[in-house]
């Protein structure tokens, strides 16, 4: 019986493995590693509350109650905001509709597409742009005289001037850096896959050059990450989440010099600054739309909190030239979460 249960844990796991799988090349890098930390809190819940286990977790954890029992445990033990809370039972009821291509899960698909979800009271999400002068001080903040500040003062200099997504960032690989062109320039992939060439500001490139001979040598390997995890070697990016970290140190430090600093920044504002601050000098919605690599116009009016009215006056102003799959094995010392 043992031998089992241990089976139909692993069965689940390729089941989600298969549902990952399936998303790449439809969905964004984010959009996967958000569905793998759903199921990973899922776990954790289950093992906190159910007791789940290698030798215990099968589909029957997945049933309607222990989900309603997730998402309550994340808003009122956890304190998660209902916005996240309704994410996270998007992200199960995501990976419950693939797997009901078979029979035994079908029952617990339906039953999930009936959970409610939390009523909230504005489902909009505000991002504040950063002053010039809080983008200057967290900019010099790291120093680049030790090997974090230097990798710091460069993954913020291209964060902010390439108005770029964390994870674009951290998916560029040293071969796909143009450096010996008159524009030199990066192509990178964005949401749905999108490719998009984004131009490196001049002043940026000998920043960057120097952090490559520091952490790569004199002959890098165009395949090795340009940022890469300091724990599993050149060829996997570090976590997100260690960098948000770091930057919330640098804003800590940077705040002490420049009043302006907010006392918490996320890595995706110094994307909406720099689209901002392009606004404010001049460049019409469009390019920064194409800057950004929106679908729409649309969504740029909206992502700069933006009126028609705004967007007609911002037309009128003159252009500026600058503009996995997971392989489950088995393993008797691997915990629960590692199957996923």
């Amino acid at each position: 019986m043992k031998n089992k249960d241990k089976q139909s844990a692993i069965d689940l796991a390729k089941a989600y493995s298969g549902f990952l799988s399936e998303n790449e090349g439809r969905r964004s890098l984010c959009t996967i590693n958000g569905y793998r930390d759903a199921m990973h809190l899922y776990i954790e819940y289950c093992e906190a509350e159910h007791k789940a286990s290698m030798d215990n977790f099968d589909i029957s954890f997945l049933s309607s109650d222990k989900i309603i029992g997730f998402m309550n445990w994340m808003r009122y033990k956890r304190e998660v905001k209902p916005q996240t809370c309704n994410l996270r039972l998007s992200q199960m009821r995501a990976f419950l509709k693939h797997a009901a291509k078979d029979p035994q899960y079908r029952e617990y698909y339906i039953k999930a597409v009936e959970i409610k979800r939390f009523a909230t009271t504005d489902t909009s999400k505000v991002v504040e742009p950063l002053s010039k002068a809080a983008i200057k001080a967290i900019i010099n903040a790291p120093g680049t005289d030790t090997r974090t500040g230097l990798k710091y003062t460069a993954l913020i200099s291209m964060l902010y001037t390439m108005s770029t997504r964390l994870d674009e960032v951290l998916s560029i690989k040293v071969g796909e850096l143009i450096f010996d062109s008159s524009k030199p320039h990066v192509t990178i992939i964005g949401k749905g896959r999108k490719a998009r060439t984004v131009y490196i500001m001049s002043s940026v490139v000998p920043i960057i050059r120097k952090y490559i001979r520091s952490e790569h040598g004199s002959r890098p390997d165009p395949d090795a990450y340009l940022f890469f995890s300091q724990s599993k070697g050149l060829f996997a990016k570090p976590s997100e989440r260690g960098v948000n970290k770091q930057l919330e140190k640098y804003s800590l430090m940077a705040r002490e010099i420049c009043p302006e600093v907010p006392k918490h920044i996320h890595s995706h504002q110094f994307r909406h600054s720099m689209a901002t601050h392009c606004l404010e000098d001049g460049m019409n919605v469009f390019q920064i739309s194409k800057m950004l690599g929106h679908k729409s116009v649309g969504t740029t009016m909206t992502y700069l909190g933006m009126t028609v009215a705004m967007t007609e006056d911002a037309v009128k102003k003159v252009e500026s030239t600058t503009a996995r799959s997971v392989k489950p094995k088995w393993s008797s010392t691997m915990k629960l979460k590692d199957l996923f």
